[in-house]
């Protein structure tokens, strides 16, 4: 009901309850207040003139009221008097941010409260509180709280947090935290350490929590257990968690199952699923060979010494035969090991970019008389360039042609008199230019800290003995020879580390053959080598090194003094000249692939660059035909390839 402000009506309204209610003034902030079968309504109209509270009323909120009050009381306590009141006739006050709401008990829980008003809490007033519970089970407390909570109320137990949520009157949830606090007490459980002579403490505590499933089995409540039992595997004891009654339950178990072994070890038969059983099993003796070592002082440590580890290569599987303690420990070493290793993307690009120029110009000039009254023979002889001077004269001597030199041009004339005088002139002049652009670029896939190998080039014949002389008894003459690889060798050992970088430990090298190569005993290779370590991102290309070179040749002949002429010396002289600049440059790439997508992902890479050259061929060729890419599985269909080599195409 809200509360009327009509001067008129406000004052009719008390002139007819006048009868039922009498509110004293007692001295000022005091009231005294009585009423007799007064109507609900307008008791909540008196305490809302002396609270200055707003209410609002549920209409089915009714019925007569009887107060008696002999001491003079607050605005507070009236208010906690009137709380009192509505409890005893079913009804009850919601304060909220700016009114009061008086509803019935049976639907106050379903409303928030806001407290905000009051400067202390009243006693009577319905509230919510949660109350949180250390050491006893909060779900045990339920049933034994639940008959102390008012019919209207509410108790539930949280597990997750053993904790209770409780509404109620503020003066029965301070009774029910009494209660739960006297209930909550710690006292009479203590801890317990019990050191084992024979067994092993972790199969033991699994045999306890099978003797007693009461206290330790899996059906008690993990967040509020009373009794625990735990393994402390490195010093092979027990500790008890619990009551006086439960630790002597539990030591006279332990001491009957605390009895020496009689297989004196256990066998066990691990299977790898990624490390290498040979190695891992070196790694264990070496290990589990210097605790047993450490063990050799005496007493129980002595007994647990005895450790085997055999490697079945075959079933990549190791054999282990230890205490318990010990094939506690090579378990978890195993587990720590036996996992699956990144693998490592190398890319690498050889680049080499030459350049060579050439220029040659040289006169021959020859003279000769046949009759052998003068001198036979005279001219200039340049080998250089061109032809010699050997040529001309023989061209002369038997009226040929010069035959020209290779490339450039040649301009010769000459004649031949009566009397045998004969002369020649050669003139010769040849530029040459040559350029050429390599790219090699090999990539291999391994395993993280695993050494790996492409080699890419021919193998080529080196003679490495021969014997030809039959004086000395031998009657079949024979060369040897040996064969080696030749062309393009990278070798990588990777190495990633925990933040995703990756050490190098690389050997590229780049051989050829060189050219004008007559037989196996005049090879000549050149060869340039880059050993480096480096460390590299992943996926970052960095350039492990070059090599710039620049070779430049003038190769100058002349007749003395007549060469020195100027202009004029041109015809007495030859000149070559030759320019040559080489470019080399390595780069890498390394790309971390730490799962099977990333594997997939890089192969589905390669292949795609494969169709995509197939692709080209064929444009090339002028064939049509189905451009949908097939899937990769289809390289391996027997007698079906999926990319056709060329001659088939073409056919």
């Amino acid at each position: 009901m809200i509360k009327l402000n009509f001067p008129s009506l406000q004052v009719l309204l008390l002139a007819l309850l006048m009868p039922l209610v009498a509110v004293a003034q007692e001295p000022e902030g005091s009231w005294r207040l009585n009423l007799k079968d007064a109507d609900i309504r307008a008791f909540v109209t008196q305490v809302a003139d002396i609270t200055g509270y707003s209410f609002v009323v549920d209409p089915r909120v009714k019925g007569k009221v009887t107060v008696l009050s002999s001491a003079p009381m607050n605005k507070d306590e009236i208010y906690d008097l009137f709380l009192a009141v509505l409890q005893v006739h079913g009804f009850t006050a919601i304060p909220g941010e700016e009114v009061i709401k008086i509803v019935q008990q049976v639907d106050a829980k379903q409303s928030a409260e806001s407290l905000g008003r009051f400067t202390t809490i009243p006693s009577e007033q319905l509230i919510t509180r949660v109350i949180q519970v250390d050491n006893a089970n909060a779900l045990e407390l339920v049933p034994i709280l639940r008959p102390l909570v008012a019919k209207y109320g509410h108790l539930a137990g949280v597990a997750a947090a053993n904790a209770l949520i409780v509404s109620d009157h503020q003066a029965n949830i301070q009774r029910i935290e009494n209660i739960v606090r006297e209930l909550d007490s710690p006292s009479k459980y203590e801890v317990e350490v019990i050191q084992l002579e024979e067994a092993w403490v972790g199969d033991l505590v699994k045999l306890l929590q099978e003797l007693a499933p009461d206290e330790l089995g899996s059906g008690a409540d993990g967040a509020a257990r009373k009794y625990s039992v735990t393994a402390d595997e490195r010093s092979n004891r027990l500790i008890l968690r619990g009551d006086e009654v439960f630790r002597e339950k539990m030591r006279g178990l332990i001491a009957k199952l605390d009895q020496p072994s009689a297989t004196g070890g256990s066998t066990s038969v691990i299977r790898l699923r990624h490390a290498d059983s040979k190695t891992l099993a070196e790694i264990l003796k070496g290990v589990m060979g210097e605790i047993s070592q450490q063990g050799e002082g005496g007493g129980n440590a002595q007994r647990q010494t005895a450790f085997s580890v055999f490697a079945d290569e075959g079933l990549n599987a190791l054999v282990v035969r230890a205490e318990p303690s010990m094939m506690q420990e090579v378990e978890s070493i195993i587990s720590q090991l036996d996992v699956r290793r990144a693998q490592v993307l190398i890319e690498a690009a050889i680049v080499e970019i030459s350049d060579e120029l050439g220029e040659d110009l040289g006169v021959q000039v020859a003279l000769g008389d046949e009759s052998g009254e003068s001198t036979p023979v005279a001219g200039s002889n340049f080998s250089n360039v061109g032809n010699s001077l050997g040529d001309v004269i023989g061209a002369i001597i038997s009226e040929d042609l010069i035959a020209p030199a290779s490339g450039g041009v040649t301009i010769g004339a000459g004649q031949r008199n009566e009397n045998g005088i004969s002369w020649g002139i050669l003139l010769q002049a040849l530029s040459t230019s040559t350029a050429a652009n390599l790219l090699s670029t090999p990539s291999i896939i391994t395993l993280d800290n695993q050494e790996s190998e492409i080699i890419v080039g021919q193998n080529v014949p080196f003679r490495t003995g021969q014997t030809t002389n039959t004086s000395a008894g031998l009657q079949n003459p024979f060369t040897t020879i040996e064969r080696r690889d030749i062309g393009l060798t990278l070798k990588v050992t990777p190495s990633i580390s925990a933040d995703g970088l990756v050490r190098l430990v690389v050997e590229q090298t780049t051989e050829n053959v060189a050219d004008s190569i007559a037989n196996a005993s005049d090879i000549i290779t050149n060869k340039r080598e880059i050993k480096t370590t480096v460390l590299a991102d992943d996926g970052e290309t960095i350039v492990l090194g070059g090599l710039i070179t620049e070779d430049y040749r003038i190769n100058r002949s002349q007749v003395p003094l007549l060469g020195s002429i100027p202009y004029l010396g041109r015809l007495f002289s030859s000149e070559s000249e030759t320019r040559v600049k080489r470019n080399l440059l390595v780069f890498l790439r390394p790309t971390i692939m730490l799962d099977k997508g990333d594997t997939v992902a890089a192969t589905n890479e390669k292949y795609n660059g494969l169709w995509e050259v197939n692709l080209g061929v064929r444009e090339k060729l002028g064939l049509t035909g189905d451009r949908n890419q097939p899937p990769i599985e289809t390289l391996f269909n027997t007698g079906k390839p999926a990319i056709k080599p060329e001659s088939e195409q073409v056919r």
